[in-house]
């Protein structure tokens, strides 16, 4: 956990003591900015593997994630345990589709009666996560395991709310707060509009 941590450290990933709005709507005063990351190929490499140790335990014939983030973490999980098992583990992802996360572009026939690993950068509600494992579901995958980057809310989201096995490589507790509750609106600390979904949200309440 610590190594994952240190890794986005290293990437200034990690940022503090400000007023962020999350994928959810969430408002945090830490955000882990994945973006930050992804252009460091060594370290993504390094993450990949992370999650394929971590999944080796497990039967799997196919890495699905979330667009867009978790196209980039299937990719590398899948390959580097295609490595550690010395078979050939697919890779697809689940794009924004009527509300919610789909398998398209074929992707649905991938995943039909195979065993699916569900990876994920960050979860703060688990929301994303549990709508690709809906999606596999419902193409009628077996999803035998899920996996995230950074479990910011490891009290909430855990194997019982997935109804599945479920992994964090590392894990960051972080307030959050709804619109209505956020204790740095009722303080005036201005919202970040340059990281997450700040700017949507000021722009909102115009």
């Amino acid at each position: 956990m610590n190594d994952l941590l240190s890794l986005l450290e290293e990437v200034e990933a990690v940022m503090s003591n400000d007023h962020f709005v999350g994928t959810s709507g969430a408002h945090i005063d830490t955000y882990i900015n994945k973006d930050a990351l992804y252009p460091h190929i060594d370290k993504v490499s390094e993450v990949g593997k992370m999650f394929a140790e971590a999944l080796s335990e497990y039967d799997i014939d196919v890495i699905a994630g979330p667009a867009l983030g978790g196209i980039i973490l299937s990719q590398w999980s899948a390959a580097k345990l295609s490595d550690l098992k010395k078979k050939n583990i697919l890779s697809v992802y689940a794009e924004k589709k009527d509300g919610g996360l789909k398998l398209t572009r074929g992707y649905d026939k991938v995943v039909a009666g195979k065993n699916v690993a569900v990876v994920e950068d960050l979860t703060t509600t688990g929301g994303s996560l549990k709508k690709v494992i809906e999606a596999v579901r419902e193409a009628g995958g077996n999803v035998t395991v899920a996996a995230v980057m950074v479990n910011k809310s490891p009290k909430e989201v855990t194997s019982d709310f997935f109804g599945v096995p479920f992994i964090a490589l590392s894990e960051m507790s972080v307030a959050a707060y709804s619109a209505e509750d956020c204790k740095m609106c009722a303080s005036n600390i201005p919202v970040n509009t340059t990281i997450g979904h700040g700017k949507q949200f000021v722009e909102s309440q115009k």
